[in-house]
């Protein structure tokens, strides 16, 4: 891929970027978005390495790395935005994306100096602008088209994978170093025997929510659910060496002959005692 496609926005700034995330239907780890500023390239002067990028699904995993090296050294700045599991689950999904979108240009950063570097111009992926006051250009699919974007989409996803390998290390039995928290029957079987990771797996959506596989599999579903339910309270219980934890508590209730004080609930209208 070269640059032909950014070349047309080169007029709207010195400081182009690129917008692409990474995560976005994965059920365990972050949603991670990068912003990428590219300079403009000159076929006649630069070291066209840059140019063997591509959309990183398109790029074999095992040399994903190589080309995310060659873009740092090749880019002017590079930011990383996550938004992590829990945030996920209590946003839209394009709310997530947008607000992972947001932090990635303001965390962006020189790679030379270290120091903030606010782009110009943007090239998103996507049919959503973030909420940002920079200009900005809404491309579907721009990873496919646009360098500075496919660039993004490598580094999102290079970093990404790092931080689900070391999730793993922590969580071997969901197979993160392999599937990164896509749903596949791996992790599902982690699932079936640990529950969820709190924190970590994205509670509220698909597959946890059942209303997105076809009806005659809603009960088998609602099913492993509640095992998950029940595993990942087991599990939380022996996290803090609790010997104690049931789930079943005996409950006390005063006898008629105790004499306690007892006082109306202004709620429920249920005795209580004081």
């Amino acid at each position: 891929m070269d640059n032909t496609f950014d070349k047309m926005f080169y007029p709207e700034g010195d400081l182009l970027a690129g917008l692409d995330e990474s995560g976005t239907v994965d059920i365990a780890g972050p949603l991670v978005a990068a912003c990428v500023i590219l300079p403009r390239l000159d076929v006649r002067k630069d070291d066209l390495k840059i140019f063997e990028i591509d959309d990183c699904k398109k790029i074999d995993p095992k040399w994903r790395k190589a080309h995310a090296e060659v873009i740092w050294q090749a880019a002017l700045g590079i930011g990383i935005g996550e938004v992590s599991a829990e945030e996920f689950d209590a946003l839209s999904r394009q709310d997530a994306v947008s607000l992972a979108f947001y932090r990635a240009v303001v965390a962006t950063k020189s790679t030379r100096s270290g120091k903030s570097l606010k782009p110009n111009f943007i090239i998103v992926d996507g049919d959503y602008p973030i909420n940002i006051n920079i200009k900005q250009a809404l491309i579907r699919n721009a990873d496919e088209k646009s360098l500075c974007a496919a660039a993004a989409s490598i580094v999102a996803k290079v970093y990404r994978d790092g931080v689900m390998t070391k999730l793993h290390e922590r969580w071997p039995y969901y197979d993160w170093i392999s599937n990164k928290g896509h749903p596949n029957e791996a992790h599902f079987r982690g699932l079936d025997k640990h529950g969820i990771a709190p924190g970590i797996h994205r509670v509220r959506k698909w597959p946890f929510h059942p209303h997105h596989h076809q009806q005659e599999n809603q009960i088998e579903w609602r099913k492993r659910r509640r095992l998950w339910r029940k595993l990942t309270l087991e599990h939380l219980s022996k996290e803090i060496e609790e010997p104690l934890w049931t789930s079943t508590p005996p409950l006390w209730t005063p006898s008629p002959s105790s004499n306690l004080p007892v006082r109306q609930t202004q709620l429920s209208g249920e005795a209580t005692t004081d």
